[in-house]
């Protein structure tokens, strides 16, 4: 269930079916052009932007925004509380050398986010850096 609610949520703009020959479709894009996330995927920090769209696209109502805002919001936790408790399980298959390594994958993938992240620390929308001279 909280799997088909959270697919059912966080792509409401998804096309279901797809003809074979068809090319696939363009890429969700979120602020500023870019994907919604890291490989193109919804992070919980892009529930503000997903409700921003929708009410903007569906022009929901105060009343509305309200309700969907504590949907994604209580989905946001329990998704975290579902990758807290997969890596608590991962861990624990690993030796301690094992985990020592995947500790430091893990900060590398961290600060690698954070150095291409162009988003405040909240999900406010900060804007991207300019471009390098040149371009």
């Amino acid at each position: 269930m909280l799997a088909v609610c959270s697919v059912a949520l966080s792509a409401p703009f998804t096309v279901l079916a797809q003809d074979a020959g068809a090319p696939p479709p363009p890429p969700h894009e979120g602020h500023e052009g870019r994907p919604g996330g890291p490989g193109g995927h919804m992070s919980p920090m892009d529930s503000e932007r997903q409700l921003q769209m929708m009410t903007k696209h569906l022009k929901l109502t105060d009343d509305q925004q309200k309700q969907i805002q504590k949907i994604l919001a209580d989905n946001d936790a329990q998704m975290k509380a579902l990758m807290e408790e997969r890596m608590a399980k991962v861990r624990a298959t690993l030796t301690p050398e094992q985990q020592k390594k995947m500790d430091a994958m893990h900060e590398h993938m961290k600060e690698h986010m954070k150095d291409h992240q162009h988003d405040g620390p909240d999900g406010a929308g900060a804007p991207p850096p300019p471009p390098p001279p040149g371009q």
